[in-house]
């Protein structure tokens, strides 16, 4: 009988230990609908994501393995860390926010006698309601969203995705992703308040900073080098674009804004009294906050830099690429030797006048390093395999796409010191150099097939630093296998002869003088290497010509064993490429590319607004505090609105007007750097005014609505 009693006293303690955690969190239920907003959008983001992956993947031909180099699952990752690292962000800052509110509840149920046990049950029974809460909600969000995007795939790119062929382990793995950056979410946290207090912080009245500190006037100096060297850079293709120079680029803000608002203040505060007293009020938080203003200034400048120019910009080229059907002049390419010429007349017997074969003279070309990231310990460098012609050729080949083109000195030597570049690719790729070696400005090239073996440090090695004269970014035989191979190098026409009998000297292996390898190892690996440039196009308006595309292109996959010269080195560098498949390729590269900076843009949106909504919650109570005191000295509610509405509006206009100013500058280098046609930037330009003039307003808009509900709550509405 005792044993019942204390059972449904058990049962009556646990329903009221329910029902406090239960009203406790409708009693806050602004910041936990906000937690678990944030929550459900990342699990519908990272759902619809790899739904999207699933369909495009499959449609892929360099998808056989998972995370091979420049193969769509690596866009995915790349995009993947980047929803991490925003997804963290996101949930920290409604966490110091959420828990800036509720610790105080949390003492006061402590000192009234609730066990630390019971605490940490009742925190991690709401972190549990609202996981469960944002998964769900964010799985039908996420199929929402999905739908929507596999629409638009199907209509704009042409690609089908069925219902049926997508994994059913997606929504489970999505919920332990969910889980997994949660719990790193929530041990950050943690660690962040025991190291800096943020969380407590966030409740002080009175946090006054320095204005000035050491060297304010170096960092200043520090800073404009930062920004100018950023700038500059960005414009040179070598520098492939790279994200740490926006890194640069964004520490040289900082610098220039933190030591010159310090300076500038300082000045109108010693110098300019009359100056400084009569725009106190308003610029007060500028004199005793001013390292959070700047960085929360600098932080709404990057996010939304990020949106109209890093990734708005992928979406503008991507949307205002040249059509696929002009990247591949012909409908096969062919990378033959000596030994293929009993082919090529066996296709040209068969088709006869249905197909036009076309042969120029070329030399394999190895660049010293094909990949864009740093090798890991002895991880061997994979070298990257170009097509180099003559000077002849090349404009041989310039004249049968482009008629009206006109022969131009190229400025190359016979010693093969100078070269010429075409990079084949379209405007939607980042431009990037062609060896990604060391000094990326002057290529290491090697004639013949990749020594396995070279040692770059041998004096003796025939990777040649080469002087680039000038170079372009088109197609002229096909933008095939991806854009860091088969690229073209053009020699003059003097060299080339001596290029074409370079195999003869060089050991295919160690990438040395054969006598150097003789005397070394004691024999010498001689490879000759393709030889010969095949285009092949068949003729259009015949019939069957599906069918006889397909009998050619199995024709040749026959020969792609016998052309492995060195084995499968790089399973994207093959003997043949057929246009039907690159052109699918590309199709679903660019409806990729176009899906995660869509996905990208929406989530960092969202991150800012919930970062700005934060930041104005936490300065509430300072707010309110301050309201109180200028209504005691006899202020005008209309005053104190426009003292409130300058310091609010102040992280809308500066930002943005930073932004404007780095994005013209970027935007500059980069339509340089990507060589974009004239008419091509002009509509580039006009794309990228409409995307940030619809960001900024939407901006605009989200800081007015801020305004008018945090007025409202420090009371500045009760007077008229």
């Amino acid at each position: 009988m005792q044993r019942i009693k204390d059972l449904r006293a058990e049962k009556k303690q646990n329903n009221l230990f329910q029902t406090v955690i239960w009203k406790n969190m409708l009693y806050n239920r602004k910041e936990t609908i906000l937690l678990i907003i944030c929550e459900m959008l990342i699990v519908a983001i990272a759902y619809s994501g790899s739904m999207c992956y699933q369909i495009l993947s499959a449609k892929h031909s360099s998808e056989v393995l998972f995370l091979q180099e420049d193969g769509i699952s690596r866009q995915f990752v790349y995009a993947g860390m980047l929803l991490l690292f925003c997804a963290i962000v996101l949930i920290i800052t409604v966490m110091v926010s959420y828990l800036g509110k509720r610790i105080p509840q949390y003492m006061l149920l402590k000192r009234m006698g609730i066990s630390m046990s019971d605490t940490r049950k009742m925190i991690w029974t709401e972190a549990g309601i609202c996981y469960v809460a944002a998964t769900f909600i964010g799985f039908f969000v996420g199929k929402g969203m999905f739908l929507i995007f596999r629409k638009f795939i199907t209509d704009t790119v042409g690609i089908e995705g069925k219902a049926g062929s997508y994994s059913k382990l997606t929504f489970p793995v999505i919920c332990l992703f969910s889980f997994g950056i949660y719990g790193l979410s929530f041990l950050l946290m943690k660690e962040l308040e025991a190291d800096f207090r943020i969380i407590t912080s966030t409740q002080e009245s009175v946090r006054k900073e320095k204005l000035t500190g050491k060297f304010t006037g170096g960092k200043l100096v520090i800073g404009i080098c930062c920004c100018s060297y950023a700038v500059v850079q960005y414009g040179k293709i070598y520098n492939h674009e790279s994200v740490y120079l926006l890194g640069l680029f964004f520490a040289g803000t900082y610098l220039i804004l933190r030591s010159g608002m310090a300076l500038i203040l300082s000045y109108i505060r010693n110098k300019q009294e009359r100056n400084y007293y009569r725009h106190l009020l308003q610029r007060n938080k500028l004199y005793y906050r001013s390292k959070t203003v700047v960085r929360y200034g600098v932080l709404f400048f990057i996010l939304n830099f990020l949106v109209c120019f890093y990734f708005g910009f992928q979406v503008v080229s991507t949307a205002t690429a040249e059509p696929v059907s002009s990247l591949y002049p012909y409908d096969f390419m062919c990378i033959a030797d000596d030994k293929d010429e009993k082919l090529l007349k066996n296709l040209k017997e068969t088709y006869k006048s249905d197909i036009h074969i076309e042969e120029y003279p070329m030399v394999r070309v190895a660049t010293a390093d094909k990949t864009e990231r740093g090798e890991r310990g002895a991880e061997q460098r994979i070298q990257g395999q170009e097509i180099g012609i003559s000077e002849t050729t090349y404009h041989r080949l310039k004249k049968a796409i482009h008629k009206e083109d006109k022969a131009q000195k190229m400025d190359l030597d016979a010693e093969g010191k100078k070269v010429y570049l075409v990079h084949q690719q379209d405007r939607s790729v980042k431009a990037q150099p062609m060896d990604w070696f060391y000094g990326k400005s002057r290529p290491n090239l090697h004639i013949g097939v990749p020594a396995a073996e070279y040692d770059w440090g041998n004096k003796k090695n025939t990777y040649i630093e080469r002087v680039v004269t000038g170079e372009e970014i088109g197609s002229l035989t096909g933008c095939y296998s991806t854009e860091k191979s088969e690229n073209i190098v053009v020699f003059s026409d003097k060299y080339f002869e001596k290029a074409e009998k370079e195999w003869k000297k060089t050991d295919a292996i160690w990438g040395i003088p054969v006598e150097d390898a003789k005397s070394y190892y004691g024999e010498a690996t001689i490879i000759q290497g393709p030889t010969k440039l095949v285009l092949i196009a068949v003729k259009s308006g015949i019939n069957n010509r599906n069918k006889m595309l397909e009998r050619i292109d199995q024709l040749l996959e026959k020969k792609e064993e016998a052309h492995q010269y060195i084995g499968n080195y790089d399973s994207t560098v093959r003997f043949h490429y057929d246009s039907e498949s690159a052109k699918a390729d590309i199709i679903s590269e660019r409806a990729v590319k176009i899906l995660i900076n869509s996905y990208l843009m929406i989530m960092v949106i969202i991150v800012d607004m919930i970062i700005f909504y934060t930041m104005c919650q936490m300065e509430l109570k300072e707010i309110i505090l301050r309201e109180r005191f200028l209504k005691n000295l006899g202020m005008s509610g209309k005053e104190r609105r426009k003292v409130y509405r300058k310091e609010i509006c102040f992280y809308y206009v500066s930002p943005t007007c930073i932004m404007l100013v780095a994005m013209v500058l970027f935007l500059r280098a980069v339509l340089r750097a990507r060589m974009f046609p004239e008419t091509i930037a002009e509509t580039c330009i006009r794309m990228e005014g409409v995307l940030t003039a619809g960001v900024l307003l939407l901006r605009m808009l989200y800081v007015v609505a801020v305004y008018q509900v945090f007025s409202r709550k420090a009371g500045m509405r009760d007077e008229r």
